[in-house]
């Protein structure tokens, strides 16, 4: 692909993007659209929420310019079921008390529109020779995998530029990755989430909501799917090692307080990101630090993925791994000196 095309839609989403973010934190104020401090909070000021309309607006702008030029661009299902998710989501922002049952029966149609359209999962997404055939379950495990992602990535947004960094690097990692079928998509993302974070990063004056979170979470999802389904497996592999650190921290935690028995679904403050915060690292300090992890698995991932060494991918796989066990490590160490100075 043509390096000036590739500017000319980062350049445009990112414009774009910023633009009409700047636009919503005004408007969201007046309209009293603002999520308010409370017990599990990590601001401390009312802020406005649904500003991943800007993301959103940056990603069409993008998507249309790579479109003006000639550039492929994702399916209609995968455009439909991106609307789907992001109308739910907004109305949940700026409405409130939609039920979460409504949330998640659109987010299963989105998927299914994703998944009906191209087959699910041949084989389980890892390298030979975990790699089992799926069978008819490969269908089940692909929209689980979109379901997931979606609400995952709402969960981890939860910190100043935390989620719209991540999207940056995913978003230019599945660029390179699929430059076939998300060159376009992937630098829009990647510079929708640049134009916004102009506004979001520490100390924030808007937060990209679940119309933001859920829809990124989703087309990070569904962007495999564009691939035939001999690589798709692998195609997942590799935006999950992109995605590491959300996917690592959201599982991580949804186990944890499985075998604790606490209600899921409930809001907390119990991700390893919000540990760090509550030791006393500011939201920029976390977000680099991570942001940096994440950089060095994508520019892992997308250096290797062209291979087709399985030795090589469970390598990186086994490097994700300790990485995020480092980061265990190093809150729960914070945690404990933090413990040690209170007690008299």
């Amino acid at each position: 692909m043509s390096g000036w095309k590739a500017a000319v839609v980062v350049v445009g989403s990112f414009s774009v993007s910023g633009a009409v973010t700047y636009a919503l934190v005004r408007f969201l104020l007046r309209r009293g659209v603002v999520d308010l401090p409370n017990d599990r909070s990590s601001h401390t000021a009312p802020t406005p929420r649904g500003g991943g309309l800007g993301v959103l607006a940056g990603i069409a702008a993008g998507s249309f310019v790579g479109w003006c030029l000639g550039l492929p661009l994702l399916s209609a299902p995968v455009a439909l079921g991106l609307l789907l998710v992001a109308a739910v989501s907004a109305a949940d922002d700026y409405l409130r008390g939609i039920p979460l049952g409504v949330r998640a029966s659109v987010h299963m149609v989105a998927a299914v529109l994703v998944v009906f359209r191209v087959g699910g999962f041949e084989k389980l997404p890892l390298p030979p020779p975990a790699d089992l055939p799926l069978g008819p379950f490969g269908v089940v495990v692909a929209i689980l995998w979109i379901v997931g992602l979606t609400n995952l990535y709402n969960f981890l947004d939860g910190i100043d530029g935390f989620a719209a960094s991540q999207g940056v690097i995913a978003g230019l990692a599945a660029a390179f990755l699929f430059p076939d079928t998300a060159f376009v998509t992937g630098l829009a993302i990647a510079g929708a989430c640049g134009g916004f974070l102009l506004y979001n990063w520490h100390p924030a004056r808007i937060f990209l909501g679940d119309v933001g979170a859920a829809s990124l979470g989703f087309l990070f999802a569904s962007i495999p799917f564009e691939i035939q389904a001999e690589g798709r497996g692998r195609a997942v592999f590799f935006s999950a090692l992109c995605l590491w650190f959300f996917l690592a921290d959201g599982l991580f935690t949804l186990l944890r307080r499985l075998l604790r028995a606490e209600k899921i679904w409930r809001p907390h403050r119990s991700h390893l990101y919000q540990r760090l915060i509550a030791t006393g690292l500011r939201h920029d300090q976390v977000v680099r630090a991570l942001g940096g992890g994440a950089a060095m698995l994508a520019g892992l991932a997308v250096f290797c993925s062209g291979r087709g060494n399985a030795s090589i991918d469970w390598m990186i796989f086994g490097v994700a791994v300790a990485a995020f066990l480092a980061y265990w490590a190093t809150t729960s160490a914070r945690e404990q000196r933090v413990r040690q100075s209170a007690s008299p």
